[in-house]
């Protein structure tokens, strides 16, 4: 069902059933148009939702398997209809389709004998392919005209010409081709366990020396977007985020040099250079190049609500409260957030959690204030971070330590210290190892507090040899994924120690 779910939101997304199109694809009142519009509306996910959906219609019996592919054929059928001339895709995204549309009809036309219309179409369309840097669509093309000129038409000159440009793009295609494959074989290592950073860095440096000649004489897009993402996985693990945001911004002067919209390898620079300056807690630099970048991200798309978050974290990082509760708000309002990616969902219920500590502890001001966002409970938080809890050694830090934040905020006492309690476990079994360092000294420091009956220059005093073994390792240098420490824990101490009374706590 999950092909039928991406086909038919696919058709809505390009507005086919807008345009009135749709009736002459799928028969109106018809067992088809209903299937189609319960996946459209959401109201089915499985084959079991589709069942009961025709039960409940009454009426003979459905057999579903073969609805299911009559439909899926009707709309696959229906993709060279589409019109991505309005959607929200870069000139290159939208050429590319056309491209290949044209393409396709040229090859029919040849097939069908329709030889006269069908040469001038590939010879119109060689122009763009070139134009748009298609290099394996343009060899495709040189070798049907080269066939035709040769064989068919005895044009000499016409076909020496395509003999030429054939050698020419084969050599540009098979350093895209080695660019390609390098860049997949280092990805693949990452799902290695086997595999180390250090091995996975040698080797990079490796193929990325064999593509550097390249990348010095062909200025091919597909050769410079793979081999310089080859490059930023050097770079990258080193954290050496001044030289990575140097290395992202002439990336993207390449791109942004190019007679068309880049699009991926902006959006993937971009990104990348975002992390830096959120590394570097440069807010204003991080700010300047979320507003550059927008344009490159769809707004609901994957790729927007990571940019966001991002932008969430690099506000918060910098202490810059209330617009960090302003996206905060944007984000969690958008239109059927909840229905997107669980990956998503949970990252925001995480922040939000962060959120609700900063109110608490007085950072955000009651006056800018939702009605929502005065409500929150813990229980109900943890219940719903299902995926990150899962993931003891990443992202269920954050969760952890907002349970403890949140416990002593609102002054529980006795639900901090058991709290506190129940993760010095957790810290020697899954807290090791350089990439845990910072959020393990952290944790250790939030165990002083209870030890230190809660008040706050004892709280300090006790937990200073963790908090100077904290500062050896400072986040820009820090080997742990940028989404774990949602607010430096250098920070967060501070607010803590703020949140913590004068006086010592006397267990009541």
């Amino acid at each position: 069902m999950r092909d039928l779910v991406e086909l038919v939101g696919l058709v809505n997304k390009t507005k086919l059933k807008g345009s009135g199109m749709l009736k002459f694809i799928i028969e109106p009142d018809s067992k088809m148009e209903i299937l189609f519009n319960a996946l459209l509306d959401k109201k089915i996910e499985s084959d079991e939702d589709a069942k009961s959906l025709f039960k409940k219609g009454g009426g003979d019996d459905v057999n579903l398997t073969s609805l299911k592919n009559k439909l899926k054929e009707r709309l696959l059928d229906a993709i060279f209809l589409l019109d991505f001339k309005d959607a929200n895709f870069t000139n290159r995204q939208k050429a590319f389709f056309e491209c290949y549309k044209k393409w396709s009809a040229a090859m029919t036309l040849l097939i069908r004998n329709a030889k006269i219309t069908g040469i001038d179409v590939l010879e119109r369309l060689l122009k763009h392919a070139k134009h748009f840097e298609f290099t394996e669509l343009t060899l495709d093309i040189i070798r049907v005209l080269r066939l035709q000129y040769s064989t068919v038409d005895g044009d000499l000159e016409k076909y020496e010409e395509m003999k030429a440009q054939y050698l020419e793009y084969e050599k540009i295609w098979q350093m895209e081709s080695k660019a390609e494959f390098f860049y997949s074989e280092l990805m693949a290592q990452y799902t290695n366990s086997k595999s180390t950073k250090e091995e996975v860095t040698q080797q990079a440096e490796e193929y990325y020396a064999e593509l550097k000649p390249f990348m010095a004489i062909c200025p091919s897009f597909k050769l410079h977007l793979f081999g310089r993402m080859v490059h930023l996985l050097i770079y990258n693990s080193i954290n050496d985020y001044v030289g990575t945001a140097k290395f992202c911004e002439d990336a993207i002067a390449f791109f942004d040099k190019k007679d068309y919209d880049s699009g991926l390898p902006l959006q993937v620079f971009y990104y990348n250079l975002i992390v830096c300056y959120l590394q570097l807690g440069e807010f204003d630099k991080g700010q300047k190049a979320i507003e550059r970048c927008e344009y490159f991200f769809e707004e609901g798309s994957f790729n927007w609500f990571k940019l966001q978050e991002l932008f969430f974290l690099l506000a918060v990082r910098t202490e810059h409260w209330e617009e960090a509760y302003h996206l905060y708000e944007r984000v969690t309002n958008y239109p059927r957030f909840e229905d997107k990616q669980i990956q998503i969902v949970e990252m925001w219920r995480i922040f939000q959690a962060y959120v609700f500590y900063l109110i608490k502890i007085g950072k955000i001001p009651d006056s800018i204030l939702s009605e929502r966002s005065r409500r929150f409970k813990m229980g109900k938080f943890i219940n719903e971070i299902t995926l990150f809890a899962k993931d003891r050694s990443g992202m269920n830090i954050s969760v952890l330590i907002a349970q403890i934040l949140y416990a002593i905020a609102e002054k529980d006492y006795k639900k901090s210290s058991d709290r506190i309690e129940g993760i010095e476990k957790y810290c020697s079994r899954y807290l090791k190892g350089d990439a845990t360092f910072r959020s393990n000294c952290f944790i250790k420091m939030l165990l002083q507090v209870p030890q230190a009956n809660f008040h706050r220059e004892a709280s300090s005093r006790k937990a200073e040899r963790y908090y100077k073994q904290l500062r050896t390792v400072p986040l820009d240098a820090a080997n742990q994924a940028h989404e774990i420490e949602i607010i430096p824990y250098e920070i967060l101490w501070e607010l803590v120690l703020e949140s913590l009374q004068m006086k010592i706590w006397s267990g009541k």
